[in-house]
């Protein structure tokens, strides 16, 4: 059975076992953000959508070179955890994953010493699970499951 939603499977028929699915960029402007991607040779694939639920407008584009970066600005009007990052200056901030069993791979980076940023919670941008963990390296890890949320 296909899993997918229409317009929301960025992974657009690739093999979905464990792979990188994008790097997470915070932006403080949404608009001016995708402005500068495209003038670059991005293409938007997913475009801004509000998370009320993780208090961020999120959006996908995809470099010339075909890498998936994630735009991720605060929503307006909410306490945004991303806030702090973009005082120290926005950019590159995470890895994010995608994997076929969400609680399986959270386990295993617990096991190996990661700490849980965010417990698993429904992402409205790929209406898929996710969950965020700090890694003793220092990276920040976004697991995203690979199913399709049942609502």
């Amino acid at each position: 059975m296909d899993e997918t939603v229409e317009g929301r499977d960025p992974s657009q028929g690739v093999d979905t076992r464990p792979r990188l699915h994008h790097v997470g960029y915070v932006v403080a402007s949404m608009k001016g953000a995708i402005r500068r991607f495209e003038d670059s040779g991005g293409t938007l694939v997913v475009g801004p959508t509000d998370d009320p639920l993780l208090g961020v407008i999120c959006a996908l584009m995809r470099l010339p070179e075909g890498v998936d970066v994630e735009l991720v600005a605060p929503l307006p009007g909410v306490n945004s955890p991303i806030t702090s990052r973009l005082n120290r200056g926005g950019g590159l901030d995470h890895l994010c994953f995608w994997v076929d069993d969400i609680e399986a791979s959270l386990t295993a980076e617990l096991a190996a010493d990661a700490l849980l940023l965010v417990a698993p919670t429904y992402a409205v941008t790929f209406d898929s699970t996710i969950a965020f963990v700090h890694r003793r390296s220092g990276l920040v890890v976004e697991l995203m499951s690979s199913k399709v949320v049942d609502r």
